[in-house]
């Protein structure tokens, strides 16, 4: 074997070295992520309703539409405020469903046990119902300020009577308190206390709303 023959035959040796010393410290590092992933952790929002009335208000049929929402809201991911313009997403940290579809819920829930209709359902465009319930959610999420972490909700809904397509009332309330420590599972526990305040003062106001359109009361209460 000539001198250029084993020249090229060791270059080849140590180019097959180097990449199968490259492709081992791919392998390992792979390895080393996939045993340090991140697991995603869910939260849900959770209202305790009013007590059950023993008989309903109005012997009407509701439809609840899932609420408006901007993007921010309608993704499943935790959104925190850190300025007065300035956001950011929690990667780990989910809805387990996009917020929209929780209020829409726990809407339902409420009203139901409320006792203001004599049916509640989700609004889906059907016919033969007497309202609709439609609304925005106006914020479902952490603010974080100097010093302090808070959390905040608010929503406003309008009730449609279907025959006319008139709006017969309509109420928005928001909320905000202060998050005692500072991990996610806090902010979640004060969200769902400030949702279930919210909720309450809106389905006081409709409550009284309805008892005027059962009395006959026109235009919007």
């Amino acid at each position: 074997m000539s001198n250029a023959e084993f020249a090229s035959k060791g270059g080849e040796r140590m180019r097959g070295y180097r990449l199968g010393k490259l492709v081992l410290a791919v392998l390992a590092l792979a390895t080393v992520a996939c045993g340090s992933a991140k697991t995603s952790n869910y939260y849900t929002l959770r209202v305790n309703p009013p007590a059950a009335r023993s008989s309903v208000l109005a012997e009407k049929q509701l439809g609840v539409a899932l609420p408006r929402a901007t993007h921010l809201l309608r993704q499943d991911r935790l959104v925190y405020f850190t300025g007065e313009n300035e956001m950011n997403y929690y990667q780990y940290h989910r809805w387990a469903e996009p917020p929209p579809f929780m209020v829409q819920s726990l809407l339902i829930e409420e009203l139901r046990a409320a006792g203001l209709f004599d049916n509640v359902v989700p609004y889906r465009a059907q016919k033969g119902l007497d309202y609709v319930l439609r609304g925005r959610l106006l914020a479902m999420e952490e603010v974080d300020t100097p010093g302090e972490v808070s959390a905040r909700f608010g929503l406003e809904l309008e009730l449609v009577r279907q025959e006319d397509a008139r709006v017969v009332w309509s109420g928005h309330d928001s909320c905000q308190r202060p998050v005692p420590t500072r991990t996610v599972d806090a902010v979640v526990e004060a969200l769902s206390g400030c949702a279930g305040e919210t909720l309450s003062e809106l389905t006081r106001s409709l409550q009284e709303a309805i008892r005027q359109l059962e009395k006959g009361g026109e235009g919007r209460p």
